[in-house]
């Protein structure tokens, strides 16, 4: 993961002349228009609030240490929403499923990291089915 976001953050075109360039680049609609407004007016145009280094070494530790101990003592109703284009990855959902039984499992297929964004449609209605079905369980 560390070398997977150091290779995506060297592959920006700092600066970005305008925000509808970095739009652009950052994929277009609601996520694009979202990590463009993260950017700040610098010389020659737009650049990253955040520095490279710091972020690489912000996913460090996640890189090499798991969850699972903390997953495990979850004892309330889950939802996982998983893009279908972002970094969970099937199988570590089914993991997740599999050690907390009862895990909810959603994919938005065409989604990638910002799923909130990319589909904000599907993961209201997947949101809202999971509370509905909780609710209707708990109000046994």
């Amino acid at each position: 993961m560390p070398e997977t976001i150091g290779a995506w953050l060297d592959s920006w075109p700092v600066p970005f002349p305008d925000a509808e360039a970095a739009a652009a680049f950052f994929g277009g609609g609601a996520a694009g228009r979202a990590w463009a407004a993260g950017l700040a007016p610098g010389p020659g145009g737009l650049h990253p609030r955040v520095d490279r280094d710091v972020m690489v070494a912000s996913v460090q530790e996640s890189a090499h240490r798991d969850f699972w101990d903390a997953w495990d003592e979850v004892r309330c109703p889950v939802l996982v929403v998983r893009a279908g284009k972002g970094m969970l990855k099937q199988q570590e959902a089914d993991r997740m499923a599999e050690r907390r039984p009862g895990t909810r499992i959603a994919v938005v297929p065409d989604a990638g990291h910002d799923v909130h964004l990319d589909d904000p449609g599907a993961v209201y209605g997947e949101v809202a089915a999971f509370l509905a079905e909780v609710e209707r369980v708990t109000a046994v």
